[in-house]
C-alpha cells in the first residue's frame, strides 16, 4: 500500500524555509555558537594532527634537491662516456700508417 501523505514538493520548502541574512564579516551568526567566518584549512589539520605542511614542502623540496643533484652527476658522467666513444671512433676511422714491406 502507498502512504496516503503526499511529499512536499523542494520549491515549497525552500520558499517556507527560514531566512538568516549573512553576518558581516568578523561576526558571528546567530546559533551556530563559536565558529569563525574563515578557517584555515592547514591550522586544522595541523591542530587535528600534528602535520605541518611547511616541514612536508622543505622535505620534498629537500629530497627533490638531492635527486637532481644525482641525476646531474649521472648526466656528466654520460657527456664524458659519449666523449669517448665518439673518440675512439675517429681514432677507427683514421687509416693507419702502412708498415714496412
Amino acid at each position: 500500500m502507498t502512504d496516503p501523505t503526499p511529499e512536499p514538493s523542494p520549491d515549497a520548502e525552500g520558499r517556507n524555509a527560514p531566512q538568516i541574512p549573512p553576518a558581516p564579516a568578523g561576526e558571528q551568526q546567530p546559533g551556530l555558537g563559536n565558529i569563525p567566518d574563515a578557517v584555515d584549512p592547514e591550522e586544522i589539520l595541523k591542530a587535528i594532527s600534528g602535520i605541518n605542511l611547511a616541514s612536508i614542502d622543505a622535505d620534498i623540496e629537500g629530497a627533490f634537491g638531492a635527486r637532481m643533484a644525482e641525476l646531474d652527476k649521472m648526466l656528466e658522467g654520460l657527456d664524458e662516456l659519449v666523449d669517448k666513444i665518439e673518440q675512439d671512433i675517429q681514432n677507427l676511422d683514421q687509416p693507419k700508417p702502412d708498415g714496412p714491406q
